[in-house]
């Protein structure tokens, strides 16, 4: 097999360069010419949700950063988002919080060796500016601190995991226990370790300029940055206002990424960049990370290497499937709950080649020219020509029979592009919520015309439910819309449904049977999996109709409604499950020759 490359042609990607320490995954954004600095930036992200919707705005300060002449290191923690597991490793402590902390100081350590920086700036979010500050307080050259939305006290921070795992999971075991939410396996001991954190009895070095961007009426904060200022530090509080997006990005449409033109300001004031003399001892090099059965290693392929992905292969008897595995929703290549790199890793195991790809505007790959910063549309753009894109790159690679593996918005385009490109030769959809967008449309909208009416009626025999209308979580406007769409698809005779387009509706029926069938003729292997409650159940039953046989009309597609799934699959059974019933699917169909 081919081996793939990591440098690439396109002048940005090559000052973001992947790479590899220890296990740990990241990304080193040099400035300009790859000129030195005496002062560079390590970023230490969020963990669950906040890691989320703040991986794309962190690589975008990343790049200002950079542009701004401070070289700037991205990363990810031990069991955390590309890195290694810590199982599976022997650097590493076992301990999360301890691990964590390890992990910053060797990340630390070797962007001062690769740029030959005198001094450092740790620059942390939620939860990583609290680990961001603990590490500052152990070293002395970290020359200055920026903190957005730091959590400041571990004890309310697990709470609202805590509270978070129970909307998710229903009831679950007391702290004392440990935590199992998302990518999170906290053992007992971590979170009493994370529970006895307060940062206002960190000291730091008297004299370190500190910027803080945070909501400014928290008793708490205004406790802490006088603790630290009685202490000597120079301590900067800033609003929140324009970087709310880092952390929740309610947007559906195509947007800018956020403004970080606040944070590199205070920088380049506080701490000027200068050259540096300190020659550099490394640099990148092999960005290959090695894991149990498989050995993953970073892809750029697409029009001028714009897209990336990792490519996970199994280290002996690969076969000719390969699995492509997209963004779900907005989330990064590698899953909610992890699961993109959960899923890979397990399908390297049965001998499977994954690629987890990030589509254009999203994650680590870039948007089109002059559209390389805005985070792109959730369902409006178009993602065939990325998927398009990875099975080039996998085709390239010796891969001839494709799979493509989406969860709600990555189904949907995983769907489309199976229409579009007959290469897909097996489709495993999660959770996949609709079969047509409308332009202009809103999830909340989609939703409200997928549902029937029996849903929102059940929904208010109960208490929560007029709660949530009463405070206006539900759109009872568009609830109505969508019901009477609902209403006049089921009414008009069928001699009308064909000028419903002409009307400007779009007839999902008349779309999803055609679509369906079209993959059924191709041999297309489609699977659908439906967590009990969701959405998606009642889009294709209404689309292929509960009577005059359903699926069963369509060779080679299957549906299955499974109990423990909910919609993100953030819970962990629910993940191990949807890789078992996937790979038993794509075992099952494949040729003889593949095996």
């Amino acid at each position: 097999m081919t081996e793939c490359r990591n440098l690439v042609e396109d002048d940005h990607n090559e000052l973001m360069m992947p790479l590899n320490v220890n296990g740990l995954f990241g990304w080193l954004h040099a400035p300009p010419g790859h000129s030195q600095s005496d002062v560079a930036v390590l970023i230490c992200p969020a963990l669950t949700l906040d890691s989320f919707d703040s991986h794309q705005p962190l690589r975008v300060l990343a790049d200002g950063l950079a542009a701004m002449g401070y070289p700037t290191m991205r990363f990810n923690y031990p069991d955390i988002g590309d890195s290694c597991d810590i199982a599976d490793s022997q650097h590493w402590a076992k301990e999360h919080w301890q691990a964590w902390q390890q992990s910053i100081h060797e990340a630390a350590d070797w962007l001062r060796r690769a740029t030959g920086a005198r001094h450092l700036v740790f620059c942390g979010l939620r939860i990583g500016a609290t680990l961001a500050t603990l590490a500052a307080e152990q070293r002395n050259d970290v020359a200055g601190l920026i903190l957005l939305a730091p959590v400041l006290r571990g004890r309310s921070y697990l709470r609202q995991l805590w509270i978070e795992a129970g909307m998710q999971d229903g009831p679950v075991p007391p702290l004392s226990e440990g935590l199992d939410f998302d990518e999170l396996h906290l053992s007992a001991e971590t979170v009493r370790l994370i529970s006895q954190v307060d940062l206002r009895h960190v000291k730091l070095p008297s004299g370190r300029p500190t910027a803080i961007f945070s909501k400014p009426d928290s008793k708490l904060l205004n406790e802490c940055v006088e603790a630290w200022t009685n202490k000597g530090a120079e301590v900067t509080c800033f609003g929140f206002g324009g970087l709310e997006s880092i952390i929740r990005d309610y947007v559906e449409s195509e947007h800018p990424s956020v403004d970080t033109s606040a944070i590199i300001e205070w920088l380049r004031q506080a701490i000027p960049a200068r050259p540096s003399r300190i020659p550099r001892t490394s640099m990148p090099g092999s960005a290959i990370l090695r894991s149990p059965g498989c050995i993953e290693t970073p892809l750029r392929f697409g029009p001028n290497n714009r897209l990336f992905g990792v490519l996970c292969r199994p280290y002996k008897n690969p076969r000719q499937m390969a699995v492509i595995i997209t963004n779900s929703g907005r989330v990064p290549h590698y899953g909610f709950g992890r699961f993109g790199v959960e899923f890979g890793r397990r399908l390297a195991a049965e001998g499977i080649t994954s690629l987890r790809m990030d589509f254009a505007g999203l994650g680590d790959s870039l948007g089109p020219a002059a559209k390389e910063n805005l985070v792109s549309a959730l369902f409006e753009t178009d993602r065939t020509p990325d998927i398009s894109a990875a099975i080039d790159a996998l085709e390239r690679l010796g891969h001839r029979n494709i799979a493509v593996y989406g969860s709600c918005a990555g189904a949907y385009h995983a769907f489309h592009a199976a229409l579009a490109d007959q290469r897909i030769g097996t489709l495993l959809l999660v959770n996949m919520p609709l079969f047509i967008w409308r332009k202009g449309e809103t999830v909340t909208v989609a939703r409200q015309r997928t549902f029937p009416l029996s849903h929102y009626l059940r929904m208010l025999t109960s208490l929560r439910g007029w709660s949530r209308l009463l405070r206006g979580e539900l759109d009872s406007v568009g609830l109505l819309r969508g019901q009477l769409d609902r209403l006049c698809k089921h009414v008009l005779a069928a001699p009308l449904q064909i000028l419903i387009p002409q009307l400007g509706h779009s007839s999902s029926e008349t779309f999803a049977r055609h679509a369906l069938a079209t993959l059924s003729r191709r041999r297309t292997n489609t699977l659908f999996l439906f967590g009990p409650d969701d959405v998606g159940i009642h889009a294709l039953k209404e689309s292929v109709g509960q009577r005059g046989g359903g699926l069963r009309l369509f060779e080679g597609v299957s549906m299955q409604i499974v109990p423990e799934f909910d919609h993100n699959l953030g819970r962990r059974p629910a993940r191990h499950i949807a890789a078992a019933i996937m790979i038993d699917f794509i075992s099952s169909s494949l040729n003889p020759t593949d095996q």
